[in-house]
């Protein structure tokens, strides 16, 4: 990306949006929305231009898996009607009953009978008339049966005076009996739930029952006709227990669900409503759109975006704000997302998955622990592009792992394929442990034939994530700038054309590179930095030697030294240009930019001391002589590794020139020049802490003590000879 990227003018302006949080943030967006199409479009079903009554040209199956709504609401519907109006018992009515019907008589029971006055009777009871015929006995009154038979009518004027006349004649005990009786036969038989339905069966019931009373006939046809009149349903209609009986009938019918699969429509059939609703629930009719399930899968993608984000925030902050890393992680999804289309919808083949190649190359461009995470989560995306199908997603995610963990220690491309036959034996055993758990040992002919054409597809399917990820590895590598161990490895290669050209015209720099190569590596060790670029790095760092090799006392090989014949300041120009023409080889034989920066780095804006006083002491009298002159441009090592290679380049070089070097004479001299080093301020910028300084110093004295250890001086022939004799 950085290559493509300088070549647009002012792209420096540019290069500094990408760091702002707008750019990102919309950069977000924008890789939402692309993941979002790129699912949608795997998943987009073919629409159809059919209408009720037309005949089907061809079969259509359900693509994915949709509740039926308009059958579902049907069916619902159809439940609630067939809900009978629902009743409960109102107590109130059985006494109202009663007492309507009894009323004439509670009324006849209370009602006062008084005596009739006697013709010729005084206020005081003596009588002005003739004497009593008895004499001395008393007469007594008669009741005013015409005064009580016009209260009662007045009462209840559907009373003839016939029934009344009965009611007045009956004894208060007797009367208050039917009373009783009366009351007690509608509380029995309006015990039961009486309905409209049942009404006039209740009512026969205790017409047949009054009937039995022995009460005078005219009594009984009066209470007959009341309680006809007043005999009601005791069950009531009840709008509450209506609404929840129909609301559970709805509630109770399940959702009609179209399965994934399913036949909708057979070739030569006659299209009708129900079709027509189906194919809108599943937006297979032309002009339909199921919003919701957009919506829905668009809310998914937005919350696994989310997860992403946010795991990037917390634990890999340098990929989170870094854009082209953010970009990169992106195209990988959405080129995973791609391969994953056309496996499914053109190749019919979901078992091959590339969730395999997207975690070997997140792995190897990042780490395992993302090439995990994001293998599992694409798992997750591909669950959905398949409706959910178990095979599928359990391959995706399996695969996904397996081909993380079978990357971690990639040396070479052809590392790759043997990850891919590692991915394709686990497809193979997951498929066959699936079959064999859905089918058992009994199996058939068909079934066989299925599981044998899904185990090809899943160890082919490993196999083609490996090819992908081959191919796809160096775009990726080269276009984002990214150097991964491979391309290092590769790097390592002494065919390569710059070392070549090192061995062949400056082969005192190449073995230098060679052994600062060695002790960067060991030192990267100690401090959990990374060895293999150390090294590889150390073998370039002095590359812009070629340049001018023979200024450079290692390719000095005949005595003659150059620079005694020049001033030390152009020897300082000569020297310090190395690292200038390094990165202009750098860019000429395509080295990563990580290379070109420990060739920029390694010895920061470090003073050429030799050069700096031999100035000074031919500058005797004359002004101050201008340290910046004598020093590197830089800058100063911006990373662990660039400073290892300071460190290693100068202990190196400095331990050639001992005379006698032994383990405790190096020890010194190391940790002099790391001393050095850290006073000039040289490691400020590359994260190196004092306890990995120490560290890195004892690995150096290890591998140098191991390389410069005394020798046992072997006689020649002619001294054994001399000995013999």
């Amino acid at each position: 990306m950085k290559n493509i990227l300088n070549k647009i003018p002012h792209i420096g302006k540019i290069h500094g949006l990408t760091h702002t949080r707008s750019y990102r943030f919309v950069q977000a967006v924008l890789l939402c929305i692309l993941i979002f199409m790129a699912v949608v479009v795997g998943i987009l079903p073919a629409q159809h231009a059919l209408e009720e009554g037309q005949i089907a040209s061809e079969t259509i199956f359900a693509p994915r898996e949709v509740i039926d709504q308009t059958a579902t609401r049907n069916a619902r519907q159809e439940a609630e009607n067939a809900v009978e109006d629902q009743y409960e018992r109102d107590p109130r009515i059985v006494d109202e009953v009663a007492e309507t019907v009894t009323a004439l008589l509670s009324f006849v029971y209370d009602l006062e009978r008084e005596p009739i006055e006697e013709p010729g009777e005084t206020e005081t009871g003596v009588d002005d008339g003739a004497d009593d015929q008895d004499g001395d006995l008393e007469s007594e009154p008669e009741p005013d049966i015409d005064g009580m038979v016009a209260a009662i009518k007045e009462f209840d004027p559907t009373v003839d005076e016939h029934t009344a006349v009965a009611l007045l004649t009956l004894e208060l005990p007797e009367l208050q009996q039917i009373i009783l009786n009366v009351e007690a036969l509608i509380l029995e038989e309006m015990r039961f739930e009486v309905t409209e339905n049942n009404r006039e069966h209740h009512l026969n019931n205790l017409i047949a029952e009054f009937n039995r009373l022995d009460v005078e006939p005219a009594i009984i046809g009066f209470l007959n006709d009341k309680l006809r009149a007043e005999f009601r349903p005791n069950w009531v209609f009840s709008p509450e227990k209506t609404a929840e009986a129909r609301r559970e009938a709805w509630e109770s019918v399940d959702e009609i669900v179209i399965r994934r699969g399913e036949k909708i429509l057979d070739q030569g059939e006659v299209v009708t409503s129900t079709h027509i609703h189906q194919l809108q629930a599943l937006g297979l009719l032309q002009g339909s759109v199921a919003y919701g399930y957009y919506a829905g899968l668009a809310g998914i993608i937005f919350f696994i975006f989310a997860v992403w984000a946010y795991y990037l925030y917390r634990l890999y902050p340098k990929v989170y704000e870094n854009a082209s890393s953010v970009l990169l992680l992106g195209l990988i999804i959405i080129v995973t997302i791609i391969l994953a289309n056309v496996s499914i919808n053109l190749l019919e083949q979901p078992l091959i998955m590339p969730v395999t190649m997207a975690a070997m190359l997140i792995t190897i461009l990042f780490d395992v622990n993302l090439g995990v995470f994001f293998g599992v989560s694409l798992s997750l995306i591909i669950g959905l592009m398949t409706g959910g199908e178990f095979n599928s997603v359990l391959l995706a995610l399996v695969g996904g792992i397996v081909a993380a963990f079978s990357v971690t220690n990639v040396n070479q491309r052809s590392d790759l394929t043997r990850a891919g036959l590692i991915v394709a034996g686990a497809n193979f055993v997951l498929i066959s442990g699936v079959f064999l758990l859905g089918e058992g040992i009994s199996v058939s002919m068909p079934s066989l034939q299925r599981v044998l054409i899904e185990m090809l597809m899943g160890v082919g399917g490993g196999i083609l994530a490996s090819i992908f990820a081959i191919g796809l590895l160096p775009i990726f590598e080269n276009t984002f700038g990214i150097t991964t161990s491979v391309r290092l490895l590769e790097l390592a290669n002494p065919n390569q054309k710059p070392l070549k050209r090192l061995l062949l015209e400056a082969p005192g720099t190449y073995h230098h590179s060679i052994l600062v190569g060695n002790l960067a590596e060991a030192a990267a060790e100690v401090v959990n930095a990374d060895p293999i670029l150390a090294r590889v790095g150390a073998y370039y760092h002095d590359l812009g030697k070629l340049s001018r090799p023979y200024f450079f006392i290692e390719n000095q090989f005949s005595g003659d030294n150059p620079h005694d014949k020049i001033p030390p300041s152009l020897s300082s120009m000569i020297l310090t240009a190395h690292v200038k023409n390094g990165v202009e080889l750098a860019n000429q034989y395509k080295l990563p930019p990580v290379i070109r920066d420990i060739i920029q780095q390694h010895h920061g804006d470090s003073l050429i001391g030799y050069f700096y006083h031999r100035a000074l002491a031919e500058r005797t009298g004359k002004d101050q002589l201008l340290e910046e002159k004598f020093r590197y441009e830089g800058p100063r090592p911006q990373f662990k590794e660039a400073g290892i290679i300071m460190l290693a380049d100068s202990v190196e070089a400095a331990v050639r020139s001992l005379s006698q070097p032994n383990q405790f004479r190096i020890a010194n001299l190391v940790k002099k020049i790391i001393n050095d080093k850290l006073a000039d301020g040289q490691l400020d910028d590359c994260d190196l802490t004092l306890r990995e300084l120490n560290l890195i110093g004892d690995a150096f004295v290890r591998n140098l003590a191991g390389s410069h250890h005394k020798r046992i001086a072997y006689p020649t022939e002619q001294e054994l000879a001399n000995a013999s004799s």
